[in-house]
């Protein structure tokens, strides 16, 4: 058994050996009725942009019948390379915009090359962890990144961090609030305080439930009691379902990774 510190140095050699080996190419995809031209930069990103899909993403369309519509203004919290920011960025129109935060510096890189590909002038990237401070935070290494939970794991780097309130307060409150954070929900709901209470934005949460959210002290519990008590009505989806339904505690999607949308109007 090697020690943990060792183990980690090895897990992250080789993880940037097999992205130095990769050689990145541009492909031009048809995304949820849309071509987009997408830099793939990492294996990451070619497993999960090098296809083609017509299927509009469920909570897209589920929130396009409440305040994700044109001219809105929408916070994608956990940006990645920006497909899914463009994405929402054909609903929201010209007269709409989006800001994506990313915290990885690499996705970050992929991401405004994204965004000058596809002339998505609504679209504003930020190179940021989402967080409830202003102080930086670690953040690891790997595409699909997360805020280090102390194990370096994954080996870490110091990134700035950016609350949803001050988002607000530089570019007026959101509309519609994505957040997919890999664990980091309660922190991002925390840094949010201001804004849900005063704006009510529909928000949309992918729940790491079992696979990052208790690691940073947060719990389902938590974040669907803070949004009962502001009014807001809960749905969620998730595997086997191909729609949302009004949220249940005792479901058993709360046990897994699972979609939870918070709506202003029932």
């Amino acid at each position: 058994m090697l020690p943990p510190s060792v183990a980690n140095r090895i897990r992250v050699a080789g993880y940037r050996w097999a992205l130095r080996r990769f050689q990145p190419y541009q492909v031009r995809r048809s995304r949820a009725g849309h071509q987009f031209d997408l830099w793939i930069s990492d294996p990451t990103a070619k497993s999960w942009y090098d296809r083609d899909s017509a299927e509009i993403p469920l909570e897209m369309s589920f929130l396009a019948q409440h305040r994700l519509r044109p001219g809105a203004a929408v916070f994608d919290c956990g940006g990645f390379q920006c497909l899914i920011a463009m994405i929402i960025a054909k609903f929201v129109g010209a007269s709409g915009k989006v800001i994506a935060v990313e915290a990885s510096p690499h996705n970050y890189d992929a991401a405004v090359r994204n965004i000058r590909l596809n002339s998505a002038a609504n679209v504003e990237v930020i190179n940021a962890a989402v967080s409830d401070t202003s102080e930086p935070v670690e953040f690891n290494c790997r595409a699909n990144g997360q805020v280090d939970d102390g194990s370096g794991a994954w080996g870490k780097i110091a990134v700035p961090s950016i609350s949803v309130d001050e988002l607000t307060r530089r570019y007026g409150a959101p509309d519609v609030l994505f957040v997919d954070v890999e664990g980091f929900e309660s922190k991002v709901m925390k840094g949010a305080a201001d804004t849900l209470s005063r704006h009510r934005p529909d928000c949309f949460f992918e729940m790491h439930v079992g696979c990052g959210l208790e690691k940073f002290d947060g719990s389902v519990k938590s974040i669907t009691d803070s949004l009962r008590a502001l009014g807001y009505s809960l749905w969620m989806s998730g595997p086997g379902l191909d729609s949302f339904i009004p949220f249940s505690d005792s479901a058993a999607l709360v046990q897994a990774r699972f979609f939870l949308i918070a709506t202003t109007a029932s």
